[in-house]
């Protein structure tokens, strides 16, 4: 039965009366969640863009730190870039980086407890299984130039590495052995650490380091490392 346009308007109303108000909160909820996910979503693009606006300078300023005569201006700077990372943004990969670039500042004016400290900040904060390994190797190596080899093996003794850190992982467990003359564990780990190396990586120095190996454990114990040696693996190249 076809009904007037009075008719119509009235069921109309009526429709009205009875859902009208659920039908524009359904439409404010939909429109504000949609406005307000696009709102988090240029904010999270932007806070992105300045922590690695951030992050940047700090590279540049420790970058330069040793070949440039403001160095202390450089490292001041660089210390400030790095602890704004750590407490504004210490849930991102940033900070971490950030903690491991300080902790290469550290080595490098010879303050091993300081790098201690940066680097087990990264370790707790760490999320990325790949880089907890890095961290892992270079804070066992700055424990190594303190002569605390238990703390050293203790961050490396059940961890698990990934296939392409292996090698790194027991090279670094056989310089501990070595140290705590352990030969034959020493003589694992290396070559451990050689069988799990890429056959297009050189490794004269691990294979050194293996030929070397004292045959008995009255040998002469291995010297600590020497905080430019611990330098050289705490480079932020991974950074």
């Amino acid at each position: 039965m076809v009904e007037s346009d009075e008719e119509q308007l009235e069921v109309l109303k009526n429709w009205w009366d009875e859902n009208g108000t659920s039908l524009v909160v359904t439409v404010v909820v939909t429109v504000g969640a949609i406005l307000g996910y696009r709102g988090w979503e240029a904010n999270v693009i932007e806070t992105g863009e300045a922590t690695s606006a951030v992050y940047q300078d700090l590279v540049i300023a420790t970058d330069n730190i040793g070949v440039n005569a403001s160095d202390e201006a450089l490292r001041i700077t660089a210390v400030s870039l790095a602890e704004t990372l750590k407490n504004d943004h210490g849930d991102t990969t940033y900070a971490v980086f950030a903690a491991m670039r300080l902790a290469k500042m550290a080595v490098a004016q010879n303050d091993l407890d300081k790098a201690v400290e940066e680097l087990r900040w990264a370790l707790d904060n760490v999320s990325e299984p790949h880089l907890e390994t890095i961290i892992r190797v270079r804070l066992s190596r700055v424990y190594m130039g303190l002569e605390d080899p238990t703390s050293a093996m203790t961050l490396l003794i059940n961890h698990q590495a990934a296939p392409g850190q292996i090698a790194s992982v027991e090279e670094a467990k056989g310089d501990i052995y070595h140290y705590q003359e352990n030969l034959d564990q020493a003589r694992q780990a290396y070559q451990k650490a050689l069988e799990n190396m890429s056959d297009q990586v050189e490794k004269p120095i691990l294979e050194l380091k293996l030929a070397d190996l004292p045959l008995s454990a009255s040998a002469t114990q291995a010297p600590v490392m020497e905080p430019e040696t611990i330098e050289e693996v705490v480079e932020d190249d991974d950074a």
